[in-house]
C-alpha cells in the first residue's frame, strides 16, 4: 500500500511557504451587486464591478443569487469600461442558471485550476500582452436568458493585483 507524504507544489518544495502573488502581493476582493427586474430583456448587461485592472489575477469568484424564475442562462465576463463594448462576455462563466437560489455558484467555472491565482492575469486569460491589454475592464453579468422574475445577484471575486 503506497502512502504519499510530499509537498505537492514545486514552489513549496523549493522552500517557499506557499504560492503567493508576485512580489508578495496582497489578496484583493471586488464585490458587486445587481438587481434584476422582471421586465429586463434577454441580453441585459449588469456591470457589477467597474475598472478591474487587466493585471488582476483571479483566485476565486462566488456568485450568489435569489431565485430568478426563467433566468436560465447567465454569463460572467468583461466589457470595455464606461459602458463600452463586450470584450469577452463569458470569459469566467457561461450558461449558468440563476433560476434556483444559491450562495455558491462558481464564477470562475471557465478558468482552469492551473490558470487561477498567481498564474494568469485577466490580460493573460484574454490572450493579450501588456501592450495590447487595456488598463482595466468592467466585470459584468450578461443575462442571455434573463428570466421573468425579479431577483438579486452578488458577485465576489478575489485575487491578486499585478
Amino acid at each position: 500500500m503506497a502512502v504519499e507524504n510530499k509537498y505537492t507544489d514545486s514552489n513549496v518544495a523549493a522552500g517557499n511557504r506557499a504560492i503567493q502573488g508576485r512580489g508578495g502581493a496582497e489578496l484583493v476582493v471586488f464585490e458587486g451587486y445587481a438587481a434584476v427586474a422582471a421586465a429586463d430583456d434577454d441580453g441585459s448587461v449588469y456591470r457589477v464591478v467597474k475598472d478591474i485592472p487587466s493585471s488582476f489575477r483571479p483566485v476565486r469568484c462566488v456568485v450568489q443569487c435569489t431565485a430568478i424564475t426563467g433566468g436560465t442562462d447567465y454569463e460572467l465576463g468583461l466589457y470595455d469600461r464606461n459602458l463600452g463594448a463586450v470584450v469577452s462576455k463569458g470569459l469566467f462563466m457561461t450558461n449558468q442558471t440563476l433560476a434556483t437560489a444559491s450562495r455558491s455558484l462558481d464564477g470562475l467555472a471557465n478558468v482552469t485550476v492551473a490558470d487561477l491565482g498567481a498564474r494568469k492575469s485577466i490580460a493573460d486569460l484574454l490572450s493579450l500582452t501588456p501592450s495590447t491589454a487595456k488598463p482595466a475592464y468592467d466585470l459584468a453579468l450578461t443575462g442571455d436568458t434573463a428570466g421573468t422574475a425579479a431577483g438579486d445577484v452578488r458577485v465576489i471575486m478575489e485575487g491578486y493585483m499585478g
